[in-house]
């Protein structure tokens, strides 16, 4: 009998001396390598860090996603999978990447800009330069959400009395105008005795916002939906078309009353509603936004804001595009694609839904009487579930010539951009 206690004794410490070898030299897989009391012994885990890049119109909503899906403790192997959020303009996104320029974040595993129009542009960029793909498989769109203007609803009302079918012709003639409000008042009929036409002038110039075209997706696509417009048309917009004089000093008029051009959508969109309608009477930013901030600004200044659709609009689709090798590792690559497909679920896209995005999934109904839906909230604000047109997107040299022309002619008048 003493034998058998004496084996079962050393067995037990044999067990023991077991499994501190592996806790001292082997990871275990979660939730096997961990327990309740770490002594600090054995190799750590060094987690998978996803990097992500992306427009940061979307921050409020990734933020929130994000934190759930670390929540999870979802690992590539043994490895935790962690996620780290940079938010920076679109077209920087793909000019850096394309550069391989990390000075300002660091290196990117994902890029998420607010439209595959950057996507496109960096692919093709660094198949120029590097004769090979730069994005992993295909670059999933996450959300959808259009270019509206948001404008206080009592310059709305001034500018737009019966409808905005002649949005970009009208908002031009104001602008032109230095006269400001007060020719805007006077064309609708109240003189400048009027409580109308004495309200207008108190509001001074029409004041236009839009993010520079040169950093930020919205600016470039402002820019686009300008051009369509003067040539009346939605596609097919060509070189000579950007480059037409009459349209470039058109452009030239409206640019005028653009103030403080800044490098972020979402910056912009808070300019407004943090410093009223003494900054901007108009901003020209995503559908996302302007209900992001709608309540806020109506709240903080005592007045509403409105949403116009412009007669043809722009959609932005959010893709999320994983970069190949040789920038990230097969354990980084899957760690992203488990982010993506958990971002493409239904949860995560009700989510979206809540931050003022379109879901790319069609099982999401937007419509209905659910007064905690946004695109129902603020329906009296102009927000809609129908987009009457879109325009084309234009091909590269077409946007290329848009861009350098903007930037040879306007941008010369302008302060630096804003963060």
């Amino acid at each position: 009998m003493p034998f058998l206690y004496r084996a079962i004794g050393l067995g037990f410490l044999a067990c023991c001396l077991l499994a501190l070898a592996l806790k001292l030299f082997i990871p275990l897989p979660a939730p096997l390598g961990y327990a309740p009391v770490d002594l600090g012994l054995g190799p750590r885990v060094a987690p998978v860090e996803v990097v992500i890049w992306y427009s940061t119109e979307k921050q409020a909503w990734l933020e929130e996603a994000a934190r759930r899906f670390e929540a999870r403790g979802q690992t590539v192997g043994v490895r935790p999978i962690t996620l780290r959020l940079v938010g920076l303009g679109s077209r920087d996104i793909a000019e850096r990447v394309a550069r391989q320029d990390w000075s300002v974040a660091p290196r990117p595993v994902v890029v998420s800009p607010a439209s595959s129009l950057w996507t496109d542009t960096l692919a093709s960029e660094w198949a120029a330069r590097k004769r090979s793909q730069i994005i992993a498989g295909e670059a999933k769109p996450l959300v959808l959400t259009p270019l509206v203007a948001v404008v206080w609803e009592q310059r709305a009302r001034l500018l737009w009395p019966d409808s905005a079918t002649a949005f970009w012709n009208d908002l031009h003639d104001a602008i032109a105008d230095e006269r400001g409000w007060s020719a805007v008042a006077e064309a609708r009929g109240f003189g400048p005795d009027t409580p109308e036409g004495k309200e207008a002038q108190r509001w001074g110039p029409v004041k236009l916002g839009h993010t520079s075209p040169l950093t930020s997706n919205s600016g470039t696509q402002t820019l686009v939906l300008m051009a369509y417009a003067f040539h009346n048309k939605t596609a097919g917009l060509t070189v000579a078309d950007v480059e037409d004089p009459a349209f470039l000093k058109w452009l030239e008029e409206m640019e005028v009353g653009v103030y403080d051009l800044g490098s972020s959508t979402g910056t912009l969109m808070q300019q407004i509603v943090q410093r009223g309608p003494g900054s901007y009477d108009i901003v020209i930013v995503y559908e996302n936004l302007a209900i992001e901030y709608m309540a806020t600004g109506e709240q903080r200044w005592n007045q509403p804001l409105r949403v116009y659709y412009p007669p043809a609009t722009m959609f932005s689709d959010h893709p999320y595009a994983i970069l190949d090798e040789p920038l990230t590792s097969r354990e980084e690559r899957e760690a992203a694609l488990r982010f993506r497909d958990f971002l493409l679920q239904r949860p995560q896209q009700e989510l979206a839904m809540q931050a003022g995005f379109r879901p790319i999934d069609p099982d999401v109904v937007m419509s209905g009487a659910d007064p905690a839906n946004p695109f129902v909230r603020y329906a009296s604000r102009g927000v809609s579930l129908d987009i009457a047109a879109q325009v084309e997107s234009p091909p590269a040299e077409v946007l290329a010539a848009l861009l350098n022309a903007w930037d040879r002619r306007i941008r010369p008048l302008k302060p630096a951009p804003t963060s």
